[in-house]
């Protein structure tokens, strides 16, 4: 009888991850997008270059013979034909896109030059950098002509795309001023680099909690992971934090909002309901996962997830 009694009780208990509830995890998607090569090149007056496209669906595969509409910015400087063909009209700078599928490209920059001896590229360093709230990085820059012979004895001019996240002076330092991704830009001669992405990072990222589509199961309030005065990391579950029971339930920090080999366990699930916290391992940055995710591990089975911001 004692037997029987165990196994309808652990039967009640499993039933939370199993039944139509047991279902194979969905593949992570990511926006399709077009990558253009090279994202910046030169070109003289009344000479040609080209561009090459490639289409990158949902899953981050490259699909071949994909039809493109190629633009620039301004005609009057350069045009581009159905192939990517450029051809270099007068003296100045041009963007080039590519579009498909309803997707348009992140712009390449096409400077044309009037001969081979003048600035037609300027590269910024680091082009991805992070800095926090309040500290700085170091940018610098470096002028070359169409050979890709550098020219010295250049002074750069310095901008940042939005002064709210990050100031940068006149000799490409940068400041951080509040968390958030902003462009760099150095220019001389009236030749612009391509933006480098500068990364501010604040003390905590912050998400609320959400049940996987198509489940049954409730996951709800807010995650919030905070860096410490000594540089380690805590996730914090809010008072207002509950999930529904399960066995087996574990906490994951991930790249996607599945768990699988790029995701970290941070330990068993402490409760269902109300605040707790969970140690990070050293060597996780504060940007290094985007997602937490509560799991019940026994059976592969997502409950829900909350996306930091």
């Amino acid at each position: 009888m004692n037997s029987i009694k165990y196994f309808l009780m652990t039967t009640l208990f499993l039933v939370g991850c199993v039944g139509t509830d047991l279902v194979n995890e969905p593949v992570a998607t990511i926006p399709a997008r077009i990558v253009i090569n090279p994202n910046s090149s030169a070109v003289e007056a009344g000479k040609t270059t080209s561009f090459q496209a490639v289409y990158y669906d949902s899953l981050g595969n490259a699909v071949a013979g994909v039809t493109f509409q190629w633009l620039s910015s301004d005609p009057n400087i350069a045009t581009v034909d159905a192939n990517g063909l450029v051809a270099g009209k007068q003296v100045g700078q041009v963007q080039i896109s590519a579009k498909a599928r309803g997707v348009t490209s992140t712009p390449a920059m096409l400077t044309v030059v009037a001969d081979a001896i003048q600035v037609a590229r300027v590269a910024v360093t680091p082009d991805n950098g992070q800095t926090t709230v309040g500290g700085t990085l170091q940018f610098s820059a470096v002028a070359r002509n169409l050979n890709g012979d550098v020219i010295g004895g250049k002074t750069f001019t310095w901008r940042s795309l939005d002064a709210t996240i990050a100031t940068v002076n006149s000799n490409g330092l940068a400041t951080g001023l509040k968390a958030g991704k902003v462009n760099i830009i150095a220019a001389v001669e009236g030749v612009e680099s391509p933006p480098a992405r500068l990364t501010v990072l604040g003390t905590n990222r912050s998400g609320t909690f959400t049940k996987r589509p198509g489940t049954s199961y409730n996951v709800s309030g807010t995650a919030t992971l905070e860096q410490q005065p000594n540089g380690s990391l805590v996730l914090k579950f809010g008072s207002d934090f509950s999930s529904s029971s399960g066995p087996g339930l574990e906490v994951f920090l991930s790249t996607t909002n599945t768990v699988g080999a790029n995701s970290r366990n941070l330990g068993r699930l402490q409760r269902t309901s109300g605040a707790q916290s969970y140690n990070v391992p050293a060597g996780i940055g504060l940007n290094t996962y985007n997602w937490v995710i509560i799991h019940c591990v026994p059976f592969n089975v997502t409950f829900g997830y909350a996306q930091l911001q």
